[in-house]
């Protein structure tokens, strides 16, 4: 009776299973590296609002929740299906080191450097979702209504430069850029020796 290859038999495996012993492959670093972005991402606060003696933390996972409204960082964060699927989201991004793996080409080492594209691309969505008006002013610039609605962007203006001074990076959120700094740097290293 023949017995199934190694080949057949990891073929056969649940995606979960082949995905464990994807990650169980990689190099300590790179393990290392995504261990921080679990912590960083799911565990601790990515950003920390502090008002006097009252703290409230943020986690990464929530992030989608906030860019979509940046008061959701002062009034807490509701679960609602956008969260989950950005939780999802993330979940792919700190399991994308294992596309070496699992596809056998060169491109796939570029995956390493997901994790920190969706840092940034997340920073800087909450950064233009902060940071332009909060009001949309008339057609008509002379009229009274643009007047007022100008008033009230200088007023948000002056009011969310005051609440930025409350709004600090938390551990987690340095946590998780140095994890993927990391993979981001071995992955385009890997991606030029295979050259």
């Amino acid at each position: 009776m023949d017995t199934p290859s190694r080949m057949e038999v990891s073929r056969h495996q649940p995606a979960v299973a082949r995905a464990v012993r994807a990650v169980m492959l990689r190099d300590a670093s790179t393990k290392l590296a995504m261990v921080c972005l679990v912590f960083g991402w799911f565990f601790m606060n990515t950003l920390v609002v502090s008002l006097g003696s009252l703290e409230h933390g943020v986690r990464f996972f929530d992030m989608s929740a906030v860019i979509a409204d940046p008061t959701r960082l002062f009034f807490g964060i509701d679960t609602s299906a956008q969260r989950i699927l950005f939780g999802f989201l993330c979940v792919a991004c700190v399991l994308a080191p294992v596309a070496p793996q699992l596809w056998k080409n060169r491109l796939a080492w570029l995956a390493y450097t997901v994790p920190l594209a969706l840092i940034v691309f997340s920073g800087l969505l909450l950064y233009s979702r902060t940071s332009g008006e909060f009001f949309v002013a008339p057609g008509d610039a002379n009229s009274v209504s643009a007047h007022v609605i100008q008033f009230a962007n200088d007023l948000a203006r002056r009011g969310s430069n005051l609440v930025a001074k409350h709004v600090a990076i938390g551990a987690g959120g340095y946590l998780a850029f140095i994890g993927g700094v990391v993979l981001a740097a071995q992955g385009i290293r890997r991606f030029r020796e295979r050259v």
